[in-house]
């Protein structure tokens, strides 16, 4: 996630290269059941669009529901904006990742990336949320303003995040040694923290050879209390 006040011409260039498409985020937001995850810049009022980027996806991607009762697997369907889901009125969390191409860059002599794109939502950011064993991840801790960052189930720590409000306000922190991170909150309305992890190792996708894989996960939510917060700026159109 980069910084609110970048250049509108710095966009359009990062839009206009596939080789850069990892730069975006994908985050979730959910109305009373009306989940939908968007594909873009959050703290720029991006949203990709169908036809257009939206569509260089592999699939729609399912979204893992958690209640009380247990956890679902939700289908969803593409719309203009992004992908929508149904998602039940007391979800405690959502979770989606997302499927991209490999990203080329044999021009640089380089192996192909694999970039994952991967979002979170949760209800509630005081309540402890289990993290996903086989993905990157950022969750609450049950501690206000604290949340965690975990690869694969395990701690990551000097991980860097950075939380950004509706206004475009934005704090960037580092994981301590048991992947915890910590943030003041004091503004109303949604807030959505991204985190990147970059493994070299390399490995096989889509059938094809990828020498390094990019993550990059999303936690959004909403805080009921605190000061009010100016509306993010005009969209920027694609």
């Amino acid at each position: 996630m980069r910084n609110f006040y970048h250049p509108i011409a710095l966009v359009t260039l990062l839009l206009a290269s596939l080789g850069t498409a990892h730069a975006h985020q994908v985050w979730l937001e959910n109305d009373g059941g009306q989940a939908q995850l968007f594909f873009g810049e959050f703290n720029d009022n991006l949203r990709e669009t169908s036809p257009g980027a939206l569509d260089k996806f592999l699939a729609t991607p399912t979204l893992a529901q958690q209640t009380a009762g247990g956890t679902q697997q939700l289908s969803g369907r593409r719309n203009a904006t992004g992908f929508s889901y149904n998602a039940a009125s007391q979800a405690q969390t959502l979770f989606a990742s997302a499927s991209y191409p490999l990203i080329d860059r044999s021009k640089r002599n380089e192996p192909a990336l694999l970039w994952v794109p991967a979002a979170r939502w949760v209800a509630t950011p005081t309540q402890a949320v289990a993290v996903n064993a086989q993905a990157l991840d950022l969750v609450p801790t049950g501690q206000p303003g604290q949340f965690m960052v975990s690869f694969n189930g395990l701690a990551l720590p000097k991980a860097k995040v950075q939380i950004v409000a509706p206004s475009g306000w934005s704090r960037e922190a580092q994981s301590d040694e048991q992947g915890r991170v910590n943030f003041a909150l004091p503004w109303k309305g949604l807030y959505v923290a991204e985190v990147h992890h970059s493994d070299k190792q390399g490995g096989e996708a889509q059938g094809k050879r990828y020498g390094e894989a990019s993550y990059v996960t999303t936690l959004s939510f909403s805080v009921k209390d605190g000061m009010p917060s100016p509306a993010l700026p005009s969209a920027i159109k694609p």
